[in-house]
């Protein structure tokens, strides 16, 4: 492709399964803006949960397009390629929040040794940590070996490690056992993983729930004390509990409430990976959608940016050597690939023992 046409890969807002390519020619570069084309993405479940939620959480404002389309941002490495700012230099790399496209042109402020947040007006009300840029030359996690598994797990992990933290702070909300639905899925994964790792001092039960044909592999992981399919959910013993839903589906959900009754402290709302699943998530009881940002924001102001991003990044690729076991990278080269992943994602046909990584 020519350097001056930029390729994006939209959706339909109110129709996610209808894609469209557009490929358009670039702009010049605005006085104080800066070029970054994209090296590759990371294509998760998390995505299309951008996409379900693209409304209401306002995702669909980060790289506006015209209508019906949306783009859906996904996380990965850019490289400089035209710099009209003072600071910013051609053939630096970083990490971030980008468009399914080629190029992303960003205002940079705040600049420092760690990378710099993007000022464009239609950003700057949207939660600032999807605006930050991180020089991948400052990265603590970054590391060749892991390099391609920091766009697939580290959003992921970041929720996870703050949602040990939330429940931690509650004291588990006096709960005996944690429930994660969605057990295969890397967000839970993660959250498995924390727990794990201080089960010892917090003395929790870790319960996975999950399909059928993923109890092998989520078993082999060793994060779990206990793995039901969702089927067998009764099978769960009856004690204070608190359950993580990262799956998203109402009618299991709402089986598992009913279930555990009274023994049943909290329910943390994460994830729409069936996003088709029909029910008022509020008429649940118990129920707190876990929003991120915010609890990112918190959890900065507690320990302090520098601590906080020293145990987030120590955590974080801890549990990326000991999953890169288990997750195996596949590369996305072609928009017709990219394509029938994409749908596959939003049927929720999701292999766990995968990680994608697109670059087109």
């Amino acid at each position: 492709m020519e350097n001056n046409m930029n390729q994006t890969f939209r959706v339909e807002k109110q129709n996610i399964y209808n894609v469209d390519h557009t490929q358009t020619q670039l702009a010049p570069l605005e006085e104080g803006a800066v070029r970054l084309k994209i090296e590759l993405f990371a294509f998760t479940s998390n995505n299309v949960t951008y996409a379900v939620t693209g409304f209401k959480l306002k995702y669909w404002n980060f790289f506006p397009t015209e209508e019906p389309y949306g783009i859906i941002p996904v996380w990965g490495y850019g490289e400089v390629v035209a710099s009209n700012h003072s600071v910013i230099q051609v053939g630096e790399r970083y990490y971030g929040y980008f468009p399914m496209s080629t190029f992303l042109d960003v205002q940079p402020t705040k600049i420092n040794a760690y990378g710099f947040t993007d000022n464009q007006v239609h950003r700057r009300d949207l939660a600032p940590i999807y605006n930050h840029y991180m020089n991948v030359s400052a990265d603590p996690a970054y590391n060749d070996q892991i390099a391609n598994y920091l766009p697939i797990i580290k959003p992921l992990f970041a929720t996870s490690f703050l949602i040990y933290h939330f429940l931690k702070k509650q004291d588990f909300i006096n709960a005996d056992q944690i429930l994660l639905t969605g057990a295969s899925s890397k967000t839970s994964l993660a959250l498995a993983f924390m727990l794990k790792q201080h089960q010892a001092v917090d003395g929790k039960n870790i319960i996975g729930l999950t399909s059928a044909g993923n109890v092998d592999f989520v078993q082999a992981t060793n994060y779990y004390d206990t793995v039901f399919t969702y089927e067998h959910f009764a099978q769960i013993k009856s004690q204070q509990s608190v359950i993580v839903d990262i799956s998203g589906n109402y009618n299991r959900l709402q089986q598992l409430s009913d279930y555990l009754n009274d023994q049943l402290q909290h329910i943390v709302l994460v994830g729409l990976t069936d996003w088709k699943s029909s029910g008022k998530f509020s008429n649940i009881p118990k129920t707190k959608f876990f929003f991120a940002p915010t609890h990112l924001q918190q959890f900065y102001e507690a320990f302090g940016v520098g601590k906080a991003t020293q145990m987030l990044n120590k955590a974080l690729v801890k549990f990326i050597k000991d999953m890169s076991r288990y997750i195996k990278l596949e590369l996305v080269t072609d928009r017709d690939t990219l394509c029938k992943l994409y749908v596959h994602m939003v049927d929720g046909k999701v292999d766990p023992q995968k990680g994608y990584i697109v670059k087109i």
